[in-house]
């Protein structure tokens, strides 16, 4: 009698591990896809364009400073004294520095400001995404573009849903 409860008990058992299992809700979506059409994304991507045209502004007075420097260099060079020459020199050296410093500081500067802007605009995403799917009742939200495969009959593609939460059409 008992080995029958234990039978008829893990019989039980299993058909409800299965059923839930089977009302279990899962979706996909692509954030890419979601994240380029927030208007948060354009005006983010706007300001890291604008604040990198302002770093190759710098990089290119120092550049134009060595061409004027370096003409200068070529075209006087026979005239000057040797200690005037080391002196050019060394101008020009330091110049090119500069240059190669700068364009690595605004490369670690650009970099960060990408981080500083588009930061928001990834956790407003995400913020959306885990408020649909909760409302939805879904456990597990796939990152479409991620994923090497996965069957979409069995998923709902939460991007729509995710876009009306932004308000975005």
């Amino acid at each position: 009698m008992k080995n029958l409860l234990k039978t008829i008990f893990i019989i039980a058992f299993a058909m409800l591990a299965n059923t839930t299992f089977a009302q279990q809700k899962f979706a996909h979506i692509n954030r890419t896809e979601l994240i380029q059409v927030m208007p948060d994304f354009k005006t983010a991507q706007e300001k890291l364009e604008a604040y990198g045209k302002e770093l190759s502004s710098t990089i290119e007075e120092i550049q134009v400073e060595y061409n004027r420097k370096l003409d200068e260099f070529q075209k006087d060079s026979e005239s000057w004294s040797d200690e005037k020459k080391e002196v050019k020199t060394q101008e020009l050296v330091n110049i090119q520095r500069r240059h190669q410093e700068q364009q690595q500081t605004a490369q670690e500067n650009l970099q960060k400001k990408e981080q500083d802007l588009f930061a928001p605009v990834l956790k407003k995403a995400s913020d959306a995404i885990s408020k649909v799917a909760k409302a939805g009742g879904y456990i597990y939200v796939f990152e479409s573009s991620a994923v090497h495969y996965f069957d979409e009959t069995q998923s709902t593609n939460i991007l729509s849903a995710v876009k009306q939460e932004l308000g975005i059409n």
